[in-house]
């Protein structure tokens, strides 16, 4: 039995929660009873009366907190920790910005204390980290898609080894700025999954495009390993090897706000290999974008690279950008075949007879002069 009232968030601070109850004669006696409690600790609350619900006995349970807290700079971010009455004293949680990934969702776990509670504990089983991970997931979603959630508070939430359920939720709501787009309010926009597609090559080819995601790190790094010295060369313009941890997390983990990254997928015996990718990032004065694109060996001379620049050309330009730039070496006939085909201005730069500048006015339509 819980006290209903939209003036009391914490109902345990005024004695609004009985548990264990037997039968309809303590069911009375509590309703009365926690009734006038209430009214006394809380007279200015409105008391709309109470909610009965079945006891959700968990013996190996864990109490924990998920929630949504707005920050008024960085906008909605998700917390997790322990939870329980006694969480503003334990004060054990981590924060997030959304949205998170199943890798983002672990980090956070990982970063309380309460995570080492979660594994095999003394007498009790592992929690179902599947359905703790889902319950993580689907608020995060929720923090993305609704602008109007100002906090959301679940606590406790129960976990054990069948499950998590929800004990108590509190929920806030505000009304969003007029004129506020789908993800503005986020401070990392989420995964741009409408622009996933397929794409067919003249020779009858078809590949998967989307946007790259954190989970790709795998498959990144197999793709640069297998690249040519050569084109590792015209790419990357060193003879770089390897990616360095710091720069796979910084190719495959994108602020789809500012840059965006498009990867060419090809499925080969039920597992995805990476054949190209493509990417622009933002410059400080925010019109003007800076492109760079590699194509594995075997897929170079297939048209693959004109396609896959110009379908980043049209998500740059719906995206309000109003330049395309790139820096070229100078023997990388190739790209610059590419570039001229698509309509750039070639450049060459004057203190470096090496490199040429293209350029791309994005008002323009791929395949027409700048």
């Amino acid at each position: 039995m819980k006290i209903d009232s939209p003036d009391i968030p914490h109902k345990s601070d005024v004695e609004g929660v009985r548990l264990l109850i037997p039968d309809a004669a303590a069911v009375r006696d509590g309703f009365g009873a926690m009734m006038d409690t209430v009214a006394a600790k809380r007279p200015a609350a409105r008391l709309t009366g109470v909610t009965i619900e079945p006891m959700a006995a968990r013996r190996n349970g864990r109490e924990l907190l998920v929630g949504v807290v707005r920050d008024p700079v960085f906008g909605p971010a998700l917390t997790f920790g322990a939870g329980g009455i006694e969480v503003e004293v334990l004060r054990d949680r981590a924060v997030a910005l959304p949205p998170l990934n199943a890798g983002l969702v672990r980090d956070l776990v990982r970063g309380t204390r309460v995570a080492k509670m979660l594994g095999e504990f003394r007498h009790m089983p592992a929690v179902d980290r599947v359905a703790l991970d889902a319950v993580l997931l689907r608020v995060s979603e929720m923090a993305c898609e609704l602008p109007e959630l100002q906090e959301l508070d679940i606590n406790p939430l129960v976990a054990d080894e069948s499950g998590a359920i929800a004990l108590d939720a509190r929920v806030t709501l505000r009304n969003p700025p007029a004129g506020a787009t789908r993800y503005g309010h986020l401070a990392i926009a989420p995964y741009p999954g409408e622009l996933a597609g397929t794409l067919r090559l003249a020779d009858g080819s078809w590949l998967e495009v989307r946007p790259i995601r954190p989970e790709d790190a795998a498959i990144e790094m197999a793709f640069v390993s297998a690249l040519s010295s050569e084109t590792r060369r015209l790419r990357f313009q060193s003879a770089l090897r390897d990616l360095t941890p710091a720069m796979l997390a910084r190719f495959t983990q994108v602020d789809y706000d500012r840059e965006m990254a498009l990867v060419a997928i090809r499925e080969e015996a039920g597992v995805e290999r990476e054949v190209g990718v493509c990417r622009y990032i933002r410059l400080p004065d925010n019109k003007t974008c800076e492109y760079a694109i590699v194509l594995a060996d075997e897929w170079q001379g297939k048209g693959l690279g004109r396609e896959m620049m110009r379908f980043l050309i049209d998500v740059a330009r719906s995206r309000g950008l109003e330049t395309m730039v790139g820096w070229v070496l100078a023997s990388n006939s190739g790209m610059l075949r590419l570039c001229s085909e698509l309509g750039f201005r070639i450049a060459s730069v004057e203190d470096d007879m090496s490199m040429r500048h293209v350029t791309l006015a994005l008002a323009a339509r791929a395949g027409e002069a700048a």
